[in-house]
């Protein structure tokens, strides 16, 4: 028999068993009809159980199991009925929910019978005892009550999609394992040559380099954003001439497979090529800038107050209230489509025709044409929706990352084709234009901020399942996306980090130290051509819930602190002002704290003056640390479903009593910065326990980690 003959029929072998694994008999589990604190629950039908949340979330258990399941059984299954969709479910094992963050399943509306499945194989290992059981935490999107129908839930084997969606899973996490050491190796190393710069025009690109006499051919090869540098995914080369510095250019366009590509978001390294391909011989460089259409004057914040998610209502004259200078405003790219309608904005990018949503857009408007007219410094923070969130699904197949993990909230922008490279560029491009013109027809963007707690980005920009250097890999590439694109219009514009309170500690194993994500920043920065990046922190509390910040026994005035909240933010005003982290070694970088505030747990009076009290603290704080430009304080409003938060100035626009209403804290920060802010501070002091406010202030020298090892040696 041929040995083709053998392959086949062992293939056809592998294939049925496949297919019978697939196709083994399902575990029926029973569901317990319980009421719990929030929830309603009822059999409505045999085997149909309706759970209605009210308002808050609920818990779906399972009978124990009568007998271990089969190695085989893997998945849970059941069918759903939800027409206006959940926010997440957690799968549990005793009802523990220790772990909901890197658990989180979105769960699609389901305005027919559909089915879920998800994988449990690590939950089954945890069902040790015959009272062991699995349960579903579910949490609604909204706090109204929420209805849903669940039924004939089973515990089963995979199928052969499944399988071949492990196998793909499988062979991305060792592509992840050899880009992480390829990308850590080619960082570290001294190479021989160096890339020196790289200029910008409007129809050009030049690049400057040393190649220090290199023995053998060099060669000028340039890496485009959506490829890999590790990789070698080069579209251009041109070998170098000169035996030592060397000028070459280029078009500022280029044709690939019928698209057109912009150069300015393109990588130019030096390499040498061998029998097994290239060998990198420099470290790649980004364009050092690029030319300005408009010569904006170059505007600052003119005072530390700010708002945080601000938008144009019936209360916007706070800004005037509360001598606000500064805000941030959510710019979700949920306006992109690819298809024209009668509620569209056409727009062209790099010859292609794209379409905003017109009333999107126009409450973008809305909210810019006020801040400008108040001068108001504008922060854009840049959020993208996976795909299940997207009116137009195309859009949104093309905006999420391939690696995406459906725990995600937001998605980070998929990078790694020249068609959503350019659809993400063609979404700033329309952004940056319309709010960077002089007259400010529109309004005025100023700032960006690269989307949200990327320290936390399992949830807030989900990547899928990586490590610190090659999120950072990724994440990198947007960064410096919003930067070139924003910059083609104002000379002024910046890109920000955004970053949870977590310093060396992290929420959880799926997410990163505020702190490595930092010094990886400066260490890309380093190797491959500084840009104007700041930061964008988030010093909540050690706890949400707790305003006492001072209380914060995880806060310490140390590089090695794990948190660094109000009660620290000394070690974050020694970071962004050590030689290191200065932009080209020169200019401190802006530093904003753009989502924060102390919490009042109630509207009682002791809570609300807690409040008030945790807000002149974080006010005394932010005083004392010259480092830090401006605070946006978040919330404006006490949201609903932000898990029982009030951690806004003002109360429930819905409030029963008070509507809306202006809260202690809005006056305190009201009269920070005034000739009132001692006399409306005064209260506080007995709160916190002192008799002086410089009492809370750290005045010793905080070594940063290079001054750190520069000591040990």
């Amino acid at each position: 028999m041929s040995a083709k003959k053998i392959a086949g029929m062992m293939l056809a072998v592998l294939l049925l068993c496949a297919g019978r694994l697939g196709a083994q008999h399902s575990v029926p589990l029973n569901i317990t009809v319980r009421e719990g604190n929030g929830f309603t629950m009822e059999e409505v039908e045999k085997g149909v159980f309706e759970v209605t949340t009210a308002p808050g979330n609920a818990t779906v258990r399972f009978d124990p199991l009568a007998a271990a399941p089969g190695e085989d059984i893997a998945v849970l299954s059941f069918d759903y009925f939800c027409a206006s969709g959940m926010e997440f479910m957690v799968v549990m094992v005793n009802d523990d929910a220790s772990r909901i963050e890197e658990n989180m399943i979105r769960m699609p509306i389901a305005e027919g019978w559909s089915t879920f499945s998800v994988d449990v194989t690590d939950k089954l290992k945890k069902l040790q005892g015959p009272n062991d059981y699995l349960s579903l935490l579910i949490v609604p999107s909204t706090a109204r009550p929420t209805t849903m129908r669940i039924k004939s839930p089973r515990l089963r084997a995979y199928t052969e999609k499944e399988m071949e969606q492990n196998r793909v899973k499988a062979e991305r996490e060792e592509r992840e394992k050899r880009l992480n050491r390829d990308i850590d190796v080619y960082l570290k190393k001294n190479h021989p040559c160096r890339v020196t710069e790289v200029k910008v025009t409007d129809d050009a690109v030049e690049v400057c380099g040393d190649i220090k006499g290199m023995p053998g051919e060099v060669y000028l090869c340039e890496v485009p954003m959506f490829g890999d540098l590790t990789d070698k995914d080069f579209i251009t080369e041109r070998r170098i001439e000169k035996p030592k510095t060397f000028k070459l250019k280029f078009d500022r366009y280029a044709d690939i497979d019928g698209r057109r590509y912009d150069r300015l978001y393109s990588r130019w390294v030096l390499a040498q090529k061998s029998q097994n391909g290239y060998l990198i011989c420099s470290h790649g460089r980004y364009a050092d800038d690029v030319q300005s259409m408009y010569k904006l004057p170059h505007e600052t914040v003119a005072s530390k107050k700010g708002i945080g998610g601000f938008h144009n209502s019936p209360y916007a004259s706070d800004l005037d209230s509360l001598q606000a200078t500064s805000v941030t405003v959510n710019v979700n790219l949920g306006f992109m489509r690819l298809t024209p309608s009668d509620n569209s904005i056409p727009f062209e990018y790099n010859g292609k025709t794209y379409y905003a949503d017109r009333k999107a857009i126009e409450n973008f408007d809305k909210t810019l044409q006020f801040t400008a007219s108040k001068d108001i410094i504008v922060s854009a923070i840049v959020l993208i929706a996976p795909e299940r969130s997207f009116a137009d699904k195309e859009v949104g197949r093309l905006f999420e990352h391939p690696d995406f993990d459906p725990a995600g909230i937001y998605t980070m922008p998929n990078m790694t084709t020249l068609e959503s490279l350019n659809l993400y560029a063609a979404a700033i491009d329309f952004l940056a234009s319309r709010y960077s013109r002089p007259d400010k027809k529109y309004g005025r963007i100023h700032h960006w901020i690269a989307h949200n707690e990327v320290d936390a980005g399992w949830v807030w920009t989900n990547a899928g399942v990586k490590t610190p250097l090659r999120f950072m890999d990724i994440y990198m590439k947007s960064m410096r996306l919003l930067y070139y694109t924003a910059r083609k219009y104002n000379p002024h514009s910046e890109v920000l980090i955004t970053l949870t309170h977590y310093w060396q500690g992290r929420h959880n194993e799926y997410c990163y130290p505020s702190a490595r994500l930092l010094e990886l920043l400066l260490d890309y920065t380093d190797a491959e051509g500084d840009f104007k990046w700041g930061v964008a922190h988030h010093p909540y509390p050690q706890s949400l819930f707790e305003p006492k910040a001072w209380l914060d026994e995880q806060a310490t005035f140390d590089y090695d602190t794990p948190l660094i909240t109000f009660k620290n933010l000394e070690v974050l005003d020694s970071w962004i002002k050590q030689p290191r982290a200065l932009y080209k070694g020169k200019e401190k970088r802006t530093l904003y704290l753009s989502e924060q505030n102390p919490n009042s747990k109630d509207y009682s009076e002791e809570a609300l003056l807690e409040q008030a009290a945790g807000m002149a603290y974080a006010m005394k704080k932010l005083e004392a640390c010259d480092g830090i430009d401006a605070y946006q304080m978040h919330g404006w409003f006490d949201q609903r479903g932000e898990g029982g938060l009030r951690i806004g100035v003002r109360r429930f626009v819905d409030d029963e009593t008070d509507p809306a209403g202006r809260k202690p804290a809005w006056f305190v920060f009201q009269a920070f910065g005034t000739d009132k802010e001692n006399e409306k501070f005064e209260f506080a002091k007995k709160i916190i326990g002192i008799g002086d406010w410089d009492e809370i202030i750290y005045k010793a020298p905080i070594p940063m980690k290079s001054q750190k090892q520069e000591a040990a040696r």
